[in-house]
């Protein structure tokens, strides 16, 4: 076996040998010698494969297989791969019965057709960008590749690439080993741990035991005596997450002395930020300037997969063999390629960690959240919503948001021009019964999850508390529109009042009545009892005031001891006498306080629209002019601007 081995590389040496000096030859002998070099090859190929051992991944987690020394830089055939040469533009150069078959080409068309046209577009595109990238190489690149046979269906399939040079060290070709069926079972165990630890870091194990597992897993299966895993962020220190060490030693003394060296490596961090597996230590060095590995394990090669997180976070896996010899590159394939499935599974664990902490703060913060369906159907709850409702969290899934906007949403995508903003975030007040009866404002923000397509799937309805807020503004307008003493209307409310009730008597054709009130003998009421008892009294006579008109009326007060009342609705004068009269007997009985009876005399003066006026401030100087006309009448009686109307 060893011999057809040597014979394998002398070939592969010779072949590269020939190419390199290929000018010194015509174009009939290059054919021809090339065809001699491919037939001997394929025969030796053959040969090896009948003796060919299986892969060390079908027992994983329990089998140790020998590491196979390579002296050629790509990856011995096997009876499960194929391989095939193209040139840089992908251009197939050399290829076996077995290619043709596999990819359904036809092998008199060898230097005309492309493998480009067997591979995924962007899988393609991505290799390429790779593999003549000008400033270094990858060593070989091991990929997924999505393979597309002519005549057959599509199918997944592992790949190795590895670049071939000349004696120049120019970039000449490359080589393509496919794994088939045979060998890509025999990475299901791999494939398969890796699965399982994604489902356990859903049941909620660590990442850290999940990263120890795949140590332990690749200790077990290569007989690697020391595996290592660590991330860093830009800028800080890295963290060793796991490890797995097999050699009988006191790590607890060695691991954190080694570790707290290494970790302020610059060279980790460039290592880290690679984009293929790289020999850090080749075999026997005494020249490396980083410890890989605590220097008293005496390990050969050590190999590193960075690991790329996205942003600015990163990581490596490390490995260590244990003997002199060349570790497999087919290994080193599948190492690359692990490498992918800890960046997907360490991507999930950032996801799953980011889904959690936006829970357990949807769920605490203070204001009500809820997620409804796209009918307004309750899906969650936080805990704030679900105890301003004085219910659990499990027992309001499913019934509907009773604040759901239905009309103002199906406004929207009913729009005939909708805008880029249909669906922004829809703001609104509602109201809402806390869970002791109490009412309540809130304003209501709901946001619309969207798919694909644009099309709302879920809302999120967020309520914040303005009741507050909203009092305060009441009252703010309140105090702004009503007089402090009496809590009357002040001259703003009573202006805008009678502005509003002229339109609505124009519309209708009624009469308006406009009283211009006065006390006849405040001013001795406050000189003989005090100011306090003054406005004690005016308090008690805006009291009845109201008492005497209707709730579509109003009474103000205007300034002082001076009120004003607005009738509004009215059809004849006669009505505006019964009014006029109820606010005098109203006044008769003399009001108490304490001990003492005080005995009010009112004036009124009456202008009527649109007799006197259809001007609101004209009404109200005809009125104010009728009242002195009534105070000279003796006081205690009211007086129409219209004098005929008083003689009736």
């Amino acid at each position: 076996m060893a011999t057809f081995e040597q014979l394998h590389h002398l070939l592969e040496q010779s072949l590269r040998d020939f190419q390199a000096e290929s000018n010194d030859f015509s174009d009939m002998q290059e054919q021809e010698l090339t065809l001699a070099f491919d037939r001997l090859r394929g025969r030796l190929t053959e040969i090896l494969s009948t003796n060919s051992d299986p892969s060390p991944i079908a027992n994983l987690l329990a089998v140790r297989e020998p590491i196979v020394s390579l002296t050629t830089p790509s990856p011995l055939p096997e009876s499960s791969q194929i391989h095939f040469v193209t040139s840089c533009d992908g251009v197939v150069l050399m290829a076996s019965e077995m290619v043709g078959d596999f990819l359904g080409m036809d092998l008199a068309e060898i230097g005309q057709v492309s493998i480009a046209g067997y591979i995924a577009p962007e899988e393609w595109k991505f290799l390429r960008s790779q593999l003549c990238a000008v400033d270094a190489p990858p060593k070989f690149l091991s990929r997924m590749l999505t393979i597309s046979p002519a005549r057959r269906s599509s199918r997944k399939v592992p790949c190795v690439v590895t670049p071939m040079f000349d004696q120049s060290q120019k970039l000449v070709a490359w080589h393509w080993g496919l794994t088939l069926e045979a060998q890509r079972a025999s990475v299901q165990p791999l494939i398969q741990l890796v699965q399982s630890l994604e489902v356990k870091l859903l049941a909620g194990q660590s990442m850290d035991v999940c990263l120890t597992q795949i140590c332990e897993g690749l200790v077990r299966a290569f007989d690697f005596p020391f595996v290592w895993i660590t991330t860093m962020r830009k800028g800080s220190v890295a963290q060793l997450r796991a490890h797995a060490i097999t050699i009988n030693s006191d790590w607890e003394v060695q691991g954190p002395l080694w570790w707290s060296e290494i970790s302020q490596q610059v060279a980790l961090v460039q290592a880290c930020e690679g984009s293929e597996i790289t020999l850090l230590a080749p075999c026997c060095s005494p020249t490396s300037s980083v410890a890989w590995f605590p220097p008293e394990f005496q390990f050969h090669q050590t190999w590193g997969v960075p690991l790329d997180f996205h942003e600015d976070y990163l990581g490596m896996l490390v490995v260590c063999s244990g003997g002199p010899q060349a570790v497999n590159p087919t290994v080193l394939g599948w190492l690359q390629a692990l490498g992918g499935e800890i960046e997907k599974l360490m991507a999930r664990e950032r996801q799953l960690d980011q889904w959690r902490l936006q829970s357990v703060a949807m769920g605490s913060v203070f204001n009500p959240v809820c997620v409804t369906d796209a009918q307004g159907l309750l899906e969650w709850v936080n805990e704030a919503y679900a105890a301003l409702h004085g219910s659990s969290t499990q027992s309001m899934l499913g019934f509907p948001l009773g604040s759901f906007p239905h009309e103002e949403l199906q406004g929207r995508r009913s729009s005939s021009n909708p805008s880029a903003q249909e669906f922004s975030c829809l703001k609104t007040e509602v109201m809402q019964t806390g869970s002791h009866g109490q009412s309540l404002v809130f304003e209501q923000v709901v946001t619309p999850l969207l798919d694909d397509r644009g099309d709302p799937t879920h809302f999120v309805v967020i309520l914040h508390d303005i009741t507050a807020r909203k009092t305060q503004e009441l009252l703010m307008k309140h105090h702004a529109y009503h007089d402090p003493l009496t809590d009357l209307p002040n001259r703003i409310m009573f202006e805008d009042r009678l502005e509003q009730a002229l339109a609505q008597a124009r519309r209708n054709g009624t009469l308006l009545a406009l009283f211009f009130l006065d006390l006849d003998n405040f001013k001795t009421i406050n000189d003989y009892h005090g100011h306090q008892t003054g406005d004690r009294v005016l308090r008690i006579v805006a009291e009845r005031l109201a008492t005497c008109v209707r709730s579509t009326d109003t009474v103000a007060r205007l300034c002082g001891d001076e009120f004003a009342v607005i009738l509004q609705g009215l059809d004849h004068i006669q009505d505006i006498r019964q009014v006029a009269l109820k606010i005098l007997e109203c006044l008769i009985p003399p009001i108490r306080l304490g001990k003492e009876k005080i005995s009010i005399q009112i004036s009124i003066g009456i202008s009527v629209y649109p007799k006197d006026s259809t001007d609101p401030h004209r009404l109200l100087e005809i009125a104010d002019q009728a009242m002195y006309r009534a105070k000279e009448c003796g006081g205690q009686c009211w007086y129409f601007a219209t004098s005929e109307w008083n003689d009736e």
